[in-house]
């Protein structure tokens, strides 16, 4: 489950090594190619990507859009130049993405410009080695020396308190709500809601947020964490709702939560449930290492 191991830039200093604690990365369905989070550690970066669940009508994307994007960013933070800043990292995951599109038909190109629920979509957290910084690209989570960033979007919070407002109303009426990972009736309810979120993407404002899509806000405020050499980070997808210092506590927590609020519509409210086909109601990636 975990992993040791160093990772030094070529001609770098001993200021530039990372020392990988552990890392884990897992689907929630038995098939792990459909698994939409990804990690990757190279010598000047390290980095978590999570490819945002489709919401998607037309199905334009194979296996998924979560996956493409996940592959495709994953794949770039490999050959991202040693010395690359933040808006440097953006302008490049943004461009690959617009890349993905002008290879489609062209109503399909004409599709993704018009309903964003139709894009490619990823959060990513990235940190470089050489800038002893980590950026916030969306809301993938980073904890450094155990404090975490906070990165729940207010849109989700929103949607997470709709779903259980609708779970608990079903379940007033039905007495009771019997669900498996098709037929989640709450999820079903706010599906519209899910796709009009969209419509807020790279935007500003209350409901605003980030997310690449190929259309970036090149000025959009993006979080940076500063990690000084000799710091414990972490590095996260929203698989974990409850972070943790090291992955067995982040483990734990998400069996805790399986077990008192399977269905997250009470302690952690969130727009999907546990269900009993899945190993856990989102993919996953846990990296933990030392700067």
């Amino acid at each position: 489950m975990w992993t040791l191991g160093y990772f030094c830039s070529a001609g770098g200093t001993m200021l530039d090594v990372m020392r990988v604690v552990e890392q884990f990365c897992r689907g929630k369905r038995p098939d792990q190619s459909l698994n939409e989070d990804g990690l990757v550690v190279t010598s000047d970066f390290a980095a978590v990507v999570d490819g945002v669940t489709s919401k998607s009508v037309r199905h334009l994307w194979r296996p998924s859009g979560g996956v493409v994007a996940k592959d495709l960013l994953t794949a770039v933070v490999a050959a991202l130049p040693a010395n690359a800043d933040m808006r440097r990292v953006q302008r490049i995951f943004d461009g690959w993405i617009r890349r993905e599109y002008e290879d489609l038909p062209e109503e399909d190109r004409r599709i993704v410009e018009r309903e964003p629920w139709e894009r490619l979509q990823a959060n990513a957290v990235v940190y470089s080695a050489r800038r002893h910084e980590a950026w916030l690209f969306g809301d993938c989570q980073i904890m450094v020396n155990g404090v975490q960033t906070p990165t729940v979007k207010r849109v989700d919070a929103l949607l997470g308190e709709l779903r259980s407002y609708a779970m608990h109303a079903i379940m007033l009426r039905d007495g009771s709500a019997q669900y498996d990972g098709d037929t989640d009736p709450s999820r079903e309810l706010i599906k519209p809601f899910l796709r009009l979120q969209t419509m807020y993407e790279n935007r500003r404002g209350e409901y605003g947020y980030f997310v690449f899509d190929g259309f970036t806000d090149m000025e959009y405020p993006i979080r940076v964490v500063p990690v000084q050499p000799g710091d414990e980070v972490v590095l996260a997808s929203d698989g974990y709702p409850l972070l943790r210092g090291t992955l067995a506590e982040s483990e734990r927590e998400l069996e805790r939560l399986r077990r008192d609020d399977p269905m997250l519509i009470d302690e952690y409210r969130t727009t999907k449930g546990f269900t009993p086909d899945l190993e856990s109601f989102d993919d996953r990636a846990y990296l933990r290492f030392i700067a």
